[in-house]
Formats: structure tokens, C-alpha cells, sequence
């Protein structure tokens, strides 16, 4: 009974003996590897996501070259034209056209003129001079309604593509104001004009197909494809690459008086850090049907950048009076400090106050909680030499409850970062690539994806959603037309005024 007794004092004495004073924790820090041995694991490829860009291609020069080649003013009074039909009747035509009016179907362009022209008609008989008449010379001209169309289109090989044709030469009206029948024999002016104008257009309509076709189209699309091969600065070290490696085009249409080609460009955009990327030079893609609809949504890879000493603050602002309470002991957390080991593990230096005072260290890989949208150490425990001096003692430390604590404490908040990065890659988006040509987006804040502890920085990798798209302005810079060109504003007036 006297050695328990004396047993149980000393248990007590020891017990309390240990909770007056502090121990001192001395220990040394994990050493990190070199940092030019760190390798990061890569993330698997994105699919691919669209990038919009309509491409405007003026058509102000095939019209004015429409204009030029087919004229203003043909026929001559002075020249007349047999009928086959009738060997005594002779007609001749002086015609003026006026300026093409333009409108738009589809891909197709077509091109309205109003000719108003002056006829006279022979008729030699058989005995004594020719009979002659004549309409629009002391009257109202008659008027032909001539309408042209030109189907554009675009060729695999970047080339633009114009098939004009006469689609109709017919009076203006059926009115008698639009019909030439002169002479009492009854001869019809009108159809000999008509039936003339046909094949002098015929004749001329190809060299407007082969202006339009002459226009370098393919260099200007190459241009502004490689430009989306550079690297968009975003911040020191931090840099938008979106990665173009395919075109398709989701249809033509036709806007005021430009051919407007909705091209899909497919990429990979990345938001990433360190030297500025390599910029790239490649030939321009073939051109193919897009089997997507346009405006199909961009998958965004961002990179956030979190330096230690940020990390560090926020820790100790999650840490700091933290602690642990074993055999009437308490041992509390006063400030905290992360650094890498450039091996892809991190080291959290915690500064112990109350029963323990010193530097314990604790290593492990950071991960992301995808739904609390924060970092995470989930398999934080002490260094191996924090371990190795919780001897004696320090035991109790390292059995109690505190590395438990550490796991689910030692967070770090994320969606500042991610909406911060967001809102970068977003203003990055939106700039002037070059004269003519923008880049426009959004950018909403993704999913997250994993965490890196790199030398430099903690990466956190996410995927964002947004749109994409190029505002590319018309590339082709014209003089002013000699002739007035007229839009389908004009084509919607009623036809008899």
C-alpha cells in the first residue's frame, strides 16, 4: 500500500509538474529539393472549343467592277438591227440604264437595273421608200426591268467564288407607257430590245466573276488565323495562348453590301504562367462544313497564381489560436508559413505557443476541395524530424489530436483567386489584335481541376466556360465608286415611282 501510494503521488506530481512552464521544440526544417528538378504532371487536353469570327468580305468591288463592265448607255439609233423573222423590218435602240440596285437571299446577290431606252422601227416595202416610227424619243421612254444574280460561295481552298448570270430582261410594267410597238405595221421594239440585251450581258458577266475571284482572300483570313497563335499577355508571367489547329465555316450570308462568312475556329485556350510562349506560323487550315451550330460554348484552361507568402498570411489567419489540450497541457498555433519542397509536397511551419514553444513542421501534398472550393493538405502529418524530437515529454503532442485538427483547418480559400484570374482572362480577352480585327468574350469561373505546388507559386488549375469570338472588320479598303451604289433599302421602293 505504501509503494502504491507513493506510485500514484508521483503519477500526479508528474502530471502536474508538466502543465506549469513550457518545453521548448527544437527541430529543423525539411530542406526542399532543387527547384529546377520539379516536373509538373500535365492535365488531359480540353475539347476543343469555338471561337466565332465573321468574316465581312466587301462586295463594293465586284459591284463597282459589275458596274463598269456592264454599261450605262448602249444601242445606237443609227444601227439597225434586222429581224430574222421579217427581212423588210429593221428596229434599232438607243438604251441608259440606271445605277444597280442590290439585295440579298441567302448567298445569293441579286442586282435590279431600270433601262429606259428610245426605239425606231423600218419597214421597206416593196415598192417606194422605208416607213419608219419611233417611241420614246418625243415621249415618256419605255422602261425593261433587268435583273442579274451572282451566287458567292467559298472554296475549301480559301477562294471566293461569284457565278453571275441574267436572270430576267422583261418591260417595266405592262402598261403601254412600257411598250414600243412603232409603225402601223405594228413592230415590237420592246422584244427586239429585250431579246438584245441578253446576250450582250451573257458576254460580259464572266470578267465580274473574275474580278471577284482575283481577290487575294485566303491571305487576309491566313493573317489574322496566326495572329491568334500569339501569346496574349495577361500579367507578369501570366499569359493567354488559344491554340487555333482547326477552321470550319458555319455558313455564308450577306449583310449591307458585304459577303459575311461565319467561320468557326476551333482551339484549346490555356491561361498559363512563366516565359512568354513561343509564338507559332502555320498555314491556313482547309476550310470545311462545320457540323456545330455557331456560337457553341469555349472551354477555358485558367491558371491561378497564389504566391506562399499570401498562402502563409491566410493560413495563420485560419490557424492562429488553433491548438490542442492533453493531461491539462495546451499547445496553440501562433503564426504559420508555407513553402514549397519542390518535389510537389509543401512544408507548413506552425509557431507553437503555451505548453510547447517552437517550430513544428509538418509536410504534405496540397489537393482542392471541388465543392468548398478551397485548398486542402489531406495528408498533412509532422516531418520526420518534428516527429523525432516530440520525445519524452513532448509524446503526448505528437498522440494527440492535433494533426486531425491541422487536416481540416488548413484550408485555403479559393474562389477570390479563381473569379480574380476570371476577371483577368476576361479583360485579356476583349483587346484589338491588330487594326480591324478584335478579340470579345466572357469568361465565367470553372470548375476546379487540381492544385500544383510549383517552386514559385501554388497553381491552381481550373476549367472555364464563356464565349469566344473575333470582330474582324472588312478587309478591303475602297475608293469611292463613280457610280452610286444603291442597297436593298432603295429595292424596297414601289416599283412605278
Amino acid at each position: 500500500m505504501r509503494r502504491s501510494a507513493t506510485v500514484s503521488v508521483f503519477l500526479v506530481g508528474m502530471i502536474f509538474g508538466t502543465g506549469c512552464g513550457s518545453t521548448e521544440l527544437s527541430t529543423t526544417a525539411p530542406k526542399a529539393a532543387t527547384a529546377g528538378q520539379f516536373t509538373r504532371k500535365p492535365l488531359p487536353p480540353l475539347a476543343p472549343s469555338v471561337v466565332d469570327a465573321p468574316i465581312a468580305y466587301a462586295l463594293e468591288p465586284a459591284l463597282t467592277a459589275l458596274e463598269t463592265v456592264v454599261p450605262r448607255q448602249f444601242g445606237d439609233l443609227s444601227n439597225r438591227i434586222p429581224i430574222p423573222t421579217n427581212k423588210r423590218q429593221t428596229v434599232a435602240f438607243a438604251a441608259t440604264r440606271s445605277p444597280f440596285v442590290v439585295a440579298f437571299d441567302g448567298t445569293r446577290v441579286t442586282l435590279t437595273t431600270i433601262v429606259s431606252y428610245q426605239g425606231k422601227g423600218w419597214y421597206h416595202p416593196a415598192i417606194g421608200p422605208d416607213i419608219s416610227a419611233s417611241c420614246g424619243i418625243n415621249s415618256e421612254p419605255p422602261r425593261i426591268r433587268l435583273v442579274l444574280a451572282s451566287d458567292i460561295s467559298v472554296t475549301p481552298e480559301w477562294q471566293v467564288k461569284s457565278k453571275t448570270r441574267v436572270r430576267s430582261v422583261k418591260p417595266f410594267t405592262e402598261t403601254e407607257r412600257d411598250q414600243c410597238r412603232a409603225t402601223v405595221f405594228n413592230i415590237d421594239v420592246t422584244d427586239k430590245v429585250v431579246n438584245a440585251m441578253g446576250p450582250l450581258l451573257t458576254e460580259r458577266l464572266p470578267a465580274v466573276d473574275r474580278k471577284v475571284a482575283a481577290f487575294d482572300f485566303r491571305s487576309k483570313v491566313e493573317r489574322w488565323y496566326n495572329m491568334l497563335n500569339r501569346s496574349i499577355r495577361i500579367s507578369d508571367s501570366l499569359w493567354m495562348v488559344l491554340s487555333p489547329d482547326q477552321i470550319r465555316l458555319g455558313g455564308l450570308r450577306l449583310e449591307d453590301s458585304a459577303l459575311v462568312a461565319d467561320v468557326r475556329l476551333y482551339a484549346r485556350p490555356t491561361l498559363a504562367y512563366g516565359p512568354k510562349p513561343a509564338d507559332i506560323t502555320t498555314s491556313l487550315p482547309p476550310l470545311m462544313p462545320a457540323s456545330l451550330t455557331v456560337g457553341d460554348t469555349t472551354r477555358l484552361r485558367l491558371e491561378g497564381l497564389m504566391g506562399y507568402e499570401n498562402a502563409s498570411k491566410l493560413l495563420t489567419k485560419q490557424l492562429a489560436g488553433r491548438g490542442v489540450t492533453r493531461y491539462g497541457r495546451r499547445v496553440q498555433v501562433k503564426t504559420a508559413r508555407l513553402y514549397p519542397l519542390n518535389d510537389g509536397r509543401v512544408a507548413l511551419a506552425l509557431s507553437m505557443e503555451g505548453a510547447v514553444r517552437g517550430d513544428a513542421y509538418f509536410v504534405g501534398t496540397p489537393s482542392v476541395d471541388t465543392v468548398l472550393r478551397v485548398l486542402t493538405v489531406p495528408d498533412l502529418d509532422f516531418d520526420v524530424n518534428t516527429a523525432n524530437s516530440l520525445v519524452s515529454g513532448l509524446a503526448w503532442l505528437k498522440k494527440g489530436d492535433l494533426v486531425t485538427e491541422l487536416r481540416a483547418k488548413a484550408t485555403v480559400p479559393l474562389t477570390e483567386l479563381l473569379d480574380s484570374t476570371s476577371a483577368m482572362a476576361e479583360r485579356a480577352i476583349n483587346r484589338e489584335l491588330t487594326r480591324g480585327v478584335k478579340l470579345v468574350g466572357t469568361v465565367q469561373t470553372g470548375r476546379l481541376k487540381d492544385v500544383v505546388a510549383e517552386p514559385a507559386w501554388i497553381v491552381v488549375r481550373a476549367e472555364a466556360t464563356g464565349k469566344i469570338g473575333l470582330e474582324i472588320d472588312r478587309e478591303i479598303k475602297v475608293r469611292k465608286a463613280r457610280a452610286k451604289l444603291v442597297t436593298d433599302t432603295a429595292a424596297k421602293r414601289p416599283a412605278n415611282k
